[in-house]
């Protein structure tokens, strides 16, 4: 009895270690995953954050310009004062379309949007790469009593089907 008490022992010393081992594990890749995030997309430059601010604040504006035909489209720019309405007919094709997609994603537009998303980011990686080291050792520690018990019957069965070795050995001697 004192022997599964001590191996419990180490065996509980080694799961916590290894659970410890896990948590910072999570903790430095979801770091890393982070930081290799802003490094491949970094934030918004200040004149593109100018832009997008623009265009949350004249939304409606900006949505009816740029659902106008190219006739109309210089007439509403001759209108309005702001420079992006002209430099926008000036542009090619792409460079419009991308601007619609910016106009698009701009209506709900904060400064801070991106280190928000940045803060979520982490999380949910932290929480998804814990939770994959917890399943793991979870099934590392079913796959070890498993393989106890496995070892106990097979110790058991070998035991009663050899009882006359045993007796030989104790006559013979």
């Amino acid at each position: 009895m004192e022997i599964s008490s001590i191996e419990d022992d180490e065996s509980e010393k080694n799961r916590k270690l290894m659970s410890r081992i896990s948590f910072w594990i999570s903790i430095i890749v979801s770091t890393a995953i982070v930081v290799w995030y802003v490094a491949t997309h970094p934030p918004d430059s200040k004149e593109v954050q100018k832009m997008r601010i623009f265009f949350k604040e004249n939304s409606r504006d900006v949505s009816v310009f740029i659902a106008l035909p190219r006739d109309e489209m210089k007439e509403y720019a001759e209108q309005k004062r702001h420079p992006f309405y002209k430099s926008f007919l000036e542009k090619s094709e792409a460079d419009r379309d991308k601007i619609r997609a910016m106009i698009h994603v701009s209506i709900d537009y904060t400064p801070y949007q991106y280190w928000f998303n940045m803060v979520f980011l982490w999380i949910i990686a932290f929480t998804t790469l814990w939770f994959f080291g917890l399943m793991t050792e979870g099934a590392l520690v079913i796959m070890k009593k498993e393989r106890t018990e496995r070892i106990r019957k097979f110790n058991e069965k070998s035991e009663t089907t050899n009882p006359q070795t045993d007796d030989k050995s104790e006559s013979n001697s």
